[in-house]
């Protein structure tokens, strides 16, 4: 049986004022109401969905004032987009998912919610971060870099094992985009977190795993595990000899972000008053440099920009999901 984390910690002031950030009272008002403001993670304590959050919430802060984290991990997130979707706009409620809750959720059966819609009964409020996947190999492949890798895949008998943080994940696209892209035949072994998977791969079980920087880091840091190719078409500066896979195979890159939602009917000046507080705080120095140091990149766009970009990655995933078979039985 599945079991459902709820996390609950208060996040203490530490006296960083919207103020600092640029930000009027006005605003804070409009963003913040009477009631306790609260951000449902749907990813367990521990985990990058989970530091986001608790970054942004750190950076929200006011003095004497606070953000309830609460955790309610699990069935793909669903338990906490659900949540989210049924309170009422009081300003109170705001989910932070990764991209996956409308971008494929939805399209797959076996992950799709039998009581919400993410595209009907939630609202974007602000699009955090980037959340950058690396392709990392086990050392004990013998390889050291993607050109090595992908010759190693390719040989007569080999049958390559890559790792998966959850079936329908960023991880398991990403995965499976570099099985069409680069015309390999990969076994995919599905897990139901980052961290067991990675130690598999540290111990030579998994040869391959999409993984973040700071779950993977510590066994590349060991010697364990080697980073060989970036996800995303960008440049990290932690890893600047990394090529991207966009470099080797024309749009080979599944997105990849966290954001942060609303239930439908929140009114709007509520939701651009937060769209504006969020985007202060995560483009801030103290802040991004945080989020930058645990692999994810700042981003900084309005709530029409969001909108776009959730209806562009829409499109992407009906097409790439029709190509490509989610395996639940694996």
């Amino acid at each position: 049986m599945e079991t459902i984390m709820d996390r609950r910690q208060v996040i203490s002031s530490v006296g960083v004022g919207l103020a600092s950030f640029g930000l009027p009272g006005l605003a804070h008002s409009q963003a913040f109401g009477a009631k306790q403001t609260r951000f449902i993670v749907s990813y367990p304590a521990g985990g990058v969905v989970d530091f986001a959050a608790r970054t942004v919430a750190e950076g929200l802060q006011l003095s004497g004032g606070g953000v309830l984290v609460e955790n309610k991990a699990g069935a793909a997130g669903n338990i906490a987009m659900e949540f989210v979707a049924k309170q009422s706009a009081d300003s109170s409620n705001y989910g932070v998912f990764a991209n996956s809750i409308f971008s494929t959720n939805p399209m797959v059966p076996q992950l799709a919610s039998k009581s919400a819609d993410a595209l009907k009964d939630l609202v974007p409020v602000a699009a955090v971060a980037d959340m950058i996947l690396v392709l990392a190999v086990s050392s004990q492949l013998g390889v050291n870099n993607l050109d090595q890798f992908l010759a190693k895949a390719k040989s007569p008998g080999q049958r390559l094992r890559i790792g998966l943080a959850g079936v329908g994940s960023p991880h398991h696209l990403a995965a499976l985009l570099l099985e069409r892209s680069a015309g390999l035949d990969a076994t995919m072994v599905p897990y139901k977190g980052g961290a067991p998977m990675i130690i598999d791969a540290a111990g030579g079980h998994l040869d391959a795993v999409f993984t973040t920087i700071p779950v993977g880091g510590p066994m590349v840091a060991a010697g364990k595990l080697k980073w060989i190719a970036i996800a995303q078409p960008t440049t990290v500066k932690s890893l600047p000899s990394i090529p991207s896979l966009v470099d080797v195979f024309k749009g080979a890159s599944i997105p990849s972000w966290i954001g942060i939602w609303a239930p439908s009917n929140t009114p709007p000046d509520v939701l651009n008053a937060m769209n504006a507080s969020i985007n202060a705080t995560v483009n801030s120095a103290a802040i991004a440099n945080k989020l930058v140091g645990n692999g994810l990149e700042p981003l900084k766009l309005s709530r029409a920009e969001t909108v776009a970009r959730m209806n562009e990655e829409v499109k992407f995933m009906k097409d790439f999901l029709s190509k490509v078979k989610l395996d639940f039985q694996a």
